[in-house]
């Protein structure tokens, strides 16, 4: 279930992070709406990314890889608990939508370990079944909950960033500081603007 560096991995670097799948691994992976950063802020983000990639030319080595996740990744991590943008999941109606949909092919295609449904993005730990791919995965949720949401708001037009985080969970100890992480991160809003759940699978 975790990442082994002695079998296959397949790497690709669409958008501006790369992204690694394993077949039948765990991954953290964090997806934002479209309006949770500033459009000056995404426009610094991005410049910041093409600097460091100027100034590191790929492949990468694991240090760089850090480096990256460092200075470009966290950044907006932060900044998305700021709460910025229309922050659609503050609603139950929109957060059961999401709900849904994250469940549909529970314990068909993947299970789900843990996630939590913040105002403007989502971290969700999702082990893989089979060679099903988590790209896939979110393509179907991202685009059921998109034609829903802007239907039950009678709204067109981008409702998620296309680019996700996703990271291959490398251990026990990884995994379970994911957990926690999920389990933290909406320690400062109030109930009923967020949704966390941890399922009862044990490691």
């Amino acid at each position: 279930m975790f990442l082994d560096k002695k079998q296959h991995i397949q790497k690709s670097a669409g958008g501006n992070l790369p992204h690694w799948h394993q077949d039948e691994t765990i991954q953290f992976v964090t997806f934002r709406v479209a309006d949770s950063l500033p459009q000056d802020v995404l426009i610094e983000l991005n410049r910041a990314s093409e600097k460091f990639k100027q100034q590191h030319q790929l492949p990468w080595d694991l240090n760089t890889k850090r480096k990256y996740r460092e200075i470009i990744s966290l950044a907006e991590e932060k900044l998305l608990d700021n709460g910025y943008g229309s922050c659609p999941f503050k609603s139950d109606k929109t957060r059961k939508i999401l709900r849904e949909s994250i469940f549909y092919n529970d314990g068909k295609d993947y299970e789900i370990i843990a996630y939590v449904i913040m105002p403007n993005h989502v971290h969700l730990l999702i082990q893989l079944f089979d060679d099903n791919k988590l790209d896939d995965i979110l393509r179907s949720i991202k685009g059921y909950t998109a034609r829903k949401i802007n239907k039950l708001y009678n709204r067109t037009g981008k409702f998620w960033m296309r680019e996700s985080f996703d990271r291959i969970v490398r251990n026990v100890n990884e995994l379970l500081q994911y957990i926690e992480y999920i389990e933290m991160n909406p320690k400062f809003l109030p109930d009923g603007e967020y949704e966390l759940y941890i399922s009862n699978v044990n490691f």
